[in-house]
C-alpha cells in the first residue's frame, strides 16, 4: 500500500526538467485519452486511499494549454473539460481539484484528479509524515 516515497522520488526527478511537467511531450505520450483541448494521463503520484477506500485507479485530466485557473479556459475548452469529467463521473470516478492557492497543489497547471475506489472501506489507518508511511486495515 505504501508506494508514496518511491513515486515521490520519480515525481521530483521529473520536476527537474525545465518548465511545466504537464506541458512536456513525454506526459502526452503516457496519455490514455487525448482530445482536442485536453488529455487524461495516469497520475504519477497515486493516492493509496480516498475517503477511507482503497484507490484502484488514479488519473489526471489536464488541459493541453498551460492555464492555472478554470476561468482561463475558453468556452470550447470548458465544454470539452466538463464533458470529459462527466464521462468519468458516470463511470464511478470521484472528481477532485485543488485551488491554485492551495499549498498542497504540486503543479501550477490546471489539473483535475479522477479517482476510482474499491468497495473495501478500511477500518483502521495509521499515517506518519516523516518518514512517510501509510498503513491501512
Amino acid at each position: 500500500m505504501n508506494h508514496y516515497v518511491k513515486t515521490r522520488k520519480i515525481y521530483n526527478k521529473r520536476k527537474l526538467v525545465e518548465g511545466c511537467p504537464f506541458c512536456g511531450r513525454a506526459l502526452l505520450e503516457d496519455g490514455i485519452i487525448e482530445s482536442k483541448y485536453s488529455y487524461v494521463v495516469p497520475n504519477l503520484t497515486k493516492y493509496d486511499l480516498w475517503e477511507l477506500y482503497e484507490v484502484t485507479d488514479h488519473l489526471l485530466l489536464v488541459p493541453k494549454r498551460h492555464v492555472i485557473h478554470l476561468n482561463e479556459l475558453d468556452d470550447k475548452e470548458k465544454l470539452e473539460f466538463i464533458n470529459t469529467l462527466s464521462k468519468y463521473e458516470a463511470d464511478g470516478y470521484s472528481i477532485y481539484s485543488r485551488s491554485s492557492g492551495s499549498n498542497t497543489r504540486s503543479v501550477d497547471h490546471l489539473h483535475t484528479h479522477l479517482i476510482k475506489t474499491s468497495n473495501k472501506q478500511l477500518r483502521l489507518i495509521l499515517f506518519t509524515t516523516k518518514p512517510y508511511f501509510l498503513l491501512g486495515f
